[in-house]
This record gives structure tokens, C-alpha cells and sequence, in this order.
């Protein structure tokens, strides 16, 4: 198994930091705009891919520092960020659908197979729910929020194929920079579209 170098280790829990930066936004942005369990549907959604992020940063850097080799930590993380983003993409549905009736909190944690099943319902989803906050972003003409949801649409894509082949020290620079890109956009859009439907008077619609 090929070393990691400490700086790369360190720098897996950027992209994951900032996306929960963004997750947040989106949060207080379901629960502004529909209701609390679209919120708290929200909230699971970006938890898990926060853990599943988190601990495959985890593993790479005990394992870097020699304290351990636990590649379960990096193996959890399909299982979690899949259905994480299954639920954003809901929760993006809910508010572009601007009616005001609370969901039923369908299971969406039901997956079969493994990796390669996961993967596509993975990107799938965080394309689709990255689709349509830019949707939203360009109805309500924040050009700059939905040139974000844009950048981490496209990164999404990129990560997708980024995630075949052998994964070498200098592809997995150029993926947890692909990462740090999409989440970044990512993050900036919730912050906007959040900023932008908070405004008083304003409705979610």
C-alpha cells in the first residue's frame, strides 16, 4: 500500500470541513423555507457524508503517523455519504417545490450491492441536488450562488471518475483539490441562496 504524505493526510479534512459549512446553510435554508423535519432531514443528510468524509480523512492520517492501518474508517465511506446525499437531493426537491406541508420521512437507507452501486447513487444524487440549487439560484437570479452549485456540479462529475483507476499520491492531490473546489462552490451557494431567501419579505417560492 502506497504512503501518504502528511501535508495530503492533513489536507482530506478540508473539503470535508467546508462542506459542512455549506451544510448548514442548506439546513437553516429547508428549515426557512418548509418546516422542521425538512431541516432535520437536511441535518442526517449532511451528517452522514460529514462522518463518512471525516473518517476516511481519519484513517489516511493514523495511518500516515503509523499509528494504525483501520481501513474500515475509509470503507464506511460509500455506506455513508450515499444515502447523505440521497437525502440532500430530497430535501432540494422539497424546497423547490415550494409547498409548505411537512414530508413523510421516507427510509432512504436501503442499498444494495457495494461499492460500485453506492458510487452511482452517490454522484447521482449529489449531481441531481447540486442541479437543482442552481435551479434555484438562477430563479431568483443570484448569477454568483448558482455559479457555485455549478462548479461543485461539475466537481462532483470529476470525483466520480476521479474514484476509478489507481489511486496514486499525485491523483489523490488532484482529487481532494477537485474536492476542495466543488465543496467550496458548494458552500458559497448555500451561504447565498440562505442570505438571499432570509431577506424579510421575501417568500420561499
Amino acid at each position: 500500500m502506497e504512503t501518504y504524505p502528511l501535508g495530503l493526510a492533513l489536507f482530506d479534512f478540508v473539503p470535508v470541513t467546508i462542506f459542512l459549512v455549506g451544510a448548514y446553510f442548506l439546513v437553516r435554508l429547508a428549515m426557512h423555507c418548509r418546516s422542521r423535519p425538512t431541516g432535520r432531514m437536511a441535518m442526517a443528510g449532511a451528517l452522514l457524508i460529514f462522518l463518512g468524509g471525516f473518517l476516511k480523512a481519519l484513517w489516511k492520517l493514523l495511518y500516515t503517523i503509523n499509528i494504525g492501518n483501520y481501513r474500515w474508517m475509509s470503507e464506511l465511506q460509500f455506506s455513508l455519504v450515499a444515502p447523505g446525499f440521497l437525502a440532500l437531493l430530497v430535501t432540494a426537491i422539497y424546497i423547490a417545490l415550494s409547498q409548505h406541508k411537512a414530508p413523510r420521512l421516507a427510509p432512504v437507507l436501503a442499498l444494495a450491492g457495494w461499492k460500485i452501486p453506492l458510487l452511482i447513487l452517490m454522484t447521482l444524487s449529489a449531481v441531481a441536488a447540486h442541479g437543482i440549487l442552481a435551479f434555484l439560484a438562477f430563479r431568483r437570479e443570484r448569477f454568483i450562488a448558482a455559479v457555485g452549485f455549478i462548479t461543485a456540479f461539475i466537481c462532483t462529475l470529476g470525483m466520480g471518475g476521479l474514484a476509478s483507476g489507481e489511486q496514486t499520491v499525485a491523483r489523490q492531490w488532484l482529487a481532494e483539490s477537485v474536492n476542495t473546489m466543488g465543496q467550496s462552490g458548494f458552500a458559497l451557494g448555500c451561504y447565498l441562496l440562505y442570505r438571499d431567501y432570509a431577506v424579510p419579505r421575501k417568500e420561499c417560492e
